[in-house]
């Protein structure tokens, strides 16, 4: 499966790895909600939004939990998996993209976080 993701982030280059990342409808949330509202200087620096062109497929382990292509969405702080247990999901699903749907109506249709672990 191939789609789009985006990152708002600084003038510095990161990899793509250990990472939140999310569709555009999210991260215009983001930007909107998170950054402008804090105004000067922006909260975290942050001066662009990078778009990824991503081809992915899960394990098997990760997506069978979900019911989907993606796996359970996981926060991701400073490139480290900050939820509880995150080396025996590691363990017990692999490396895998996971994805939260927001709802709301703040939100728009396709507003999506994702997780790359």
């Amino acid at each position: 499966m191939s789609f789009y993701m985006y990152r708002a982030q600084n003038d510095e280059d990161y990899p793509l790895d250990s990472d939140n990342t999310a569709s555009l409808e999210a991260v215009m949330w983001y930007l909107h909600n998170e950054v402008v509202v804090m105004s000067c200087p922006r909260h975290y620096d942050i001066t662009k939004i990078v778009r990824y062109n991503v081809t992915m497929r899960n394990p098997d382990s990760a997506a069978n939990s979900m019911h989907s292509q993606y796996g359970p969405f996981v926060a991701i702080d400073s490139g480290k998996c900050t939820v509880p247990d995150c080396e025996g999901i590691i363990e017990k699903r692999g490396y895998f993209v996971g994805c939260q749907v927001q709802y709301g109506k703040n939100y728009g249709v396709k507003a999506y976080w994702y997780s790359l672990l």
